[in-house]
């Protein structure tokens, strides 16, 4: 009798860990859709480096129309302007959109602000330009990296 009570008692031990340990909750599910949101970026950001604007504007759009890019959507926004306007057919109508959706996800995306504000001093629009810079240093501070890369663009156009 007593080993049936060891028995059935090591039984259902083992039934409700097993039951634990296969569990899934909604936790789980947004971890791995945001960790492949991630992975997505990182290979676009990737393929922006080394200049391949082709398979990063096509990446980069697929990832856009996903409806779970969270906290990531200003940064996606924001690289696929880049990716428009560094391409070697600039399309900077599609760059200027990409990023005001970045800034409406993010409206103190420091990235998105310092790239608009290159995007209008291609179009010379310095006084936009320099909006821009303001807004960097409303945000950031004179200090910030993208304040300086841009005060340096605008410095030497």
């Amino acid at each position: 009798m007593m080993m049936i009570r060891i028995l059935l008692t090591l039984l259902f031990i083992s039934s409700t860990s097993f039951a634990a340990s296969t569990s899934s909750d909604d936790s789980e599910t947004s971890i791995s859709a945001s960790e492949q949101v991630t992975k997505l970026y990182d290979k676009a950001y990737e393929l922006v480096y080394y200049k391949k604007f082709d398979k990063s504007i096509k990446l980069l759009e697929k990832i856009a129309k996903r409806k779970d890019l969270g906290e990531k959507k200003a940064d996606v926004y924001n690289l696929l302007g880049f990716s428009y306007r560094k391409h070697s057919e600039p399309n900077l109508d599609k760059a200027f959109e990409a990023y005001r959706i970045a800034l409406e996800a993010n409206p103190e995306h420091l990235g998105a602000h310092e790239y608009l504000g290159e995007l209008y001093i291609t179009l010379g629009n310095m006084n936009k330009a320099n909006e821009m810079l303001l807004k960097l240093e409303t945000i950031a501070g004179t200090n910030s990296m993208e304040y300086r890369k841009l005060k340096t663009a605008i410095d030497n156009s």
